[in-house]
């Protein structure tokens, strides 16, 4: 039928244009695309034949934009100067002085989720991205498997014929296909990237980083002796790209996925980056809390009627660190804010690249500050992270005898040799106003995350009128958006309706809302009406200005969470509920005092799990207890690395798993372990690259 319609069509287009830009508009295609049709003419003679390649096809505009899709890791929403923080982000401040900004964009509160939120445009969920990767489980909403029902951003755009290229971390790939032998459909080149330059796990050293080129693992271009990062590697890699697609297909637009591991642990840059914050942080978590809220009040940035919510009783407050401790804290957040400028620095260079092509313009750059919220993950503060977070007992004199004797003192904190975290309470220093941290669904210091968007290209309206496609407003847009709307928006932004069918795949609808129409329209009524969200047990439903959520079974600035998961029920949990036509913040929670709404709004988020496969059984906190390590049999640091001795019982489907590992602080170092079966999901199968 479709090769029939181009036979009618042939006769009123120009020669070699596609039918699907006839008139200025796309028509939903299958992808890829058929063929062309052929004028060759075979005779019985060659002088009989006539020889004519076919046209190639043209299925997008003449101008259509090129993409830069930026996303850091682990950034509170409280962090970036931009908007009120203490923490330089130039790149971030130029995209936004270019664009619009956005102050009421979401994330989910954990990595791998969120990007397949992103790279799909569908409900994590509902693509088998319910967890980490490294935690997947054979429950359809769980399984690290992104369907082929489920085309991804680069697989489209690719068969429309889009450069496509992802640089950093990945995270999305099932942990059994980490292997020489593949399969790889689930790495980025499989799921439509036409090149990859980064790592496929949770995270790495930003010196010894375990990186991947397309399936192939490789060793870094230089040595840290030799001034070696990770990230510039990175933006190196991307300008190249760049390059590339500019001297050998420039008639082709690319789309750049560009997702540094910063400021991911472990916190890993230069000292001369955190040298720049020496000082800066000596009034205390609190305190610097309090200065950020003030600075986003002051300019706009969220709603003068905010309030600030209070340090949660759990927390340690910052008049409980002793005094001989307070060098060792606050040196650890210096290092934090110098990694996450250094990154944003690097983000730099790939815009700056942009302008000295020519290319800024015409190019959509959507700049999302962090996949999830601050991360609580370093709990007293450490010199490796592993030790907290598997609650391995880290003194603070016993990290800085190790320090001082081994590797200089403070000075080594953002080095090679270490792999730390900050203290807990400055991850929720950085997601000011909001309460509570990365791995938390039901506040929003968990999920909120600034983003930024410009495409400054000047475009003829109809009216005659030429305008700038998006007109810089430093009004930020408030409609309620999530990670899941960036895919269609960039499918409106080029002209793309989705295919009904990818490589023979029959795709499932997309679950975001385009934010297109909020571009040049900061008052306009907001299209999303409703989002859930679940990380582990910690949940939360929006729907219509009204916010309902449960905190859930973890507490992830504790260190005792074990009895506290085997203990929970789902079907206890305290409800809270917001109204956030009027609390920005969650501030005030509305449960007892509206008990109806709250069962209106457990029932909504019952049907939205229902339909995007959550799961909310006490069998998967069994499940995911029962791989809480036992206490630790024995650790001890080296000057190269940290081991640690572990025994781990997995109990499953009846099946008993008994293995031990060593864990080494450089993922130079490879881990090795017994196990008493061949599961393919235990980690003695992985490459040594850790999970979170």
């Amino acid at each position: 039928m479709w090769m029939f319609s181009c036979l009618l069509l042939g006769p009123i287009l120009a020669q070699g244009e596609d039918p699907s830009v006839a008139n200025g508009e796309l028509t939903p295609p299958d992808l890829p695309f058929p063929p062309m049709p052929s004028k060759a003419v075979v005779g019985p003679t060659l002088a009989d034949s006539v020889n004519s390649w076919p046209p190639k096809r043209k299925p997008l505009k003449e101008d259509a934009p090129n993409i830069l899709l930026i996303m850091n890791d682990d950034v509170g929403y409280g962090a970036p100067e931009t908007f009120g923080g203490p923490i330089h982000t130039p790149t971030l401040s130029k995209v936004a002085q270019h664009g619009v900004s956005y102050n009421r964009f979401h994330t989910t509160a954990i990595c791998s989720p969120t990007r397949a939120f992103l790279l799909t445009g569908r409900n994590s969920h509902n693509v088998g991205a319910g967890q980490i990767t490294e935690a997947a489980s054979g429950f359809p909403g769980y399984t690290g498997t992104i369907p082929k029902s489920a085309a991804t951003l680069a697989k489209v755009l690719s068969g429309y014929g889009y450069d496509t290229a992802a640089f950093g971390k990945w995270h999305n790939t099932p942990v059994d296909d980490l292997m020489k032998s593949g399969p790889f459909d689930q790495y980025p080149t499989g799921l439509g990237f036409s090149y990859f330059y980064g790592f496929l796990a949770g995270e790495t050293s930003q010196y010894n980083p375990r990186l991947y080129e397309n399936t192939n693992p490789i060793e870094p271009p230089r040595k840290p002796e030799e001034g070696y990062h990770l990230t510039e590697d990175m933006a190196d890699q991307a300008i190249k790209f760049i390059r590339a697609n500019r001297a050998l297909t420039p008639d082709r637009p690319f789309f750049i996925y560009f997702a540094p591991g910063g400021a991911h642990g472990p916190h890993h840059v230069h000292k001369e980056w955190a040298d720049k914050y020496k000082g800066k942080f000596d009034m205390g978590w609190e305190k610097l809390r309090n200065i950020t809220f003030e600075k986003q009040k002051a300019m706009g940035w969220i709603p003068n009627s905010t309030k600030l919510t209070p340090i949660d009783p759990t927390m340690v407050k910052w008049k409980e660190i002793p005094e001989e401790q307070r060098a060792f804290q606050l040196r650890l957040m210096e290092v934090y804010a110098g990694y996450l400028e250094h990154t944003d620095t690097q983000d730099g260079k790939v815009v700056e690249e942009l302008e000295r092509q020519g290319l800024f313009n015409n190019t959509l750059i959507i700049y999302v500050l962090g996949d999830n919220g601050a991360s609580a993950e370093g709990i007293h503060g450490t010199i490796d992270e592993l030790l907290a977070e598997n609650a391995l007992p880290s003194a603070y004199q016993q990290q800085m005898e190790v320090l001082n004797r081994d590797f200089g003192g403070l000075d080594a904190l953002g080095s090679q040799h270490v792999d730390k975290m900050y203290h807990s309470s400055w991850a929720w220093a950085l997601d000011t106003p909001f309460k509570s941290t990365k791995l938390v669904a039901a506040h929003f210091g968990g999920m909120r995350t600034p983003m930024v968007m410009s495409w400054p290209k000047a475009k003829k309206w109809k009216k005659g009128s030429t305008e700038k496609v998006i007109k810089h407003d430093p009004t930020p847009r408030s409609q309620f958006h999530h990670v899941c709307d960036i895919a269609p928006t960039i499918y409106e932004a080029v002209g793309v309706q989705f295919p009904t069918r990818v490589e023979g795949a029959k795709q499932m609808p997309l679950d975001g809302v385009s934010m297109v129409y909020t571009w040049n329209n900061v008052s306009v009524k907001e299209r999303k009406s409703a989002q859930y969200f679940e990380v582990m047990g910690s949940r939360g439903v929006y729907k219509d200005g009204w916010f309902a959520s449960v905190f859930g079974p973890r507490i992830p600035w504790a260190e005792a969470n074990e009895t506290r998961m085997r203990e929970w029920n789902p079907d206890t949990d305290v409800w809270e509920l917001y109204d956030l036509t009027r609390d920005f913040s969650q501030a005030e929670d509305l449960a007892k005092e509206m008990p109806d709404q709250v069962a209106k709004m457990k029932q909504i988020f019952l049907m939205e799990a229902t339909a995007n496969k959550v799961l909310l059984s006490q069998m998967l906190l069994d499940f995911i207890a029962d791989r809480t390590p036992s206490p630790p049999l024995m650790w001890r640091f080296q000057p190269t690395r940290v081991e640690f001795s572990i025994a781990w019982v997995v109990q499953l489907e009846a099946f008993q798993f008994t293995w031990t590992m060593a864990i080494c602080m450089l993922s130079t170092c490879r881990p090795y372990c017994t196990a008493t079966s061949p599961n393919p999901r235990l980690p003695c199968s992985l490459e040594p690259e850790r999970s979170r």
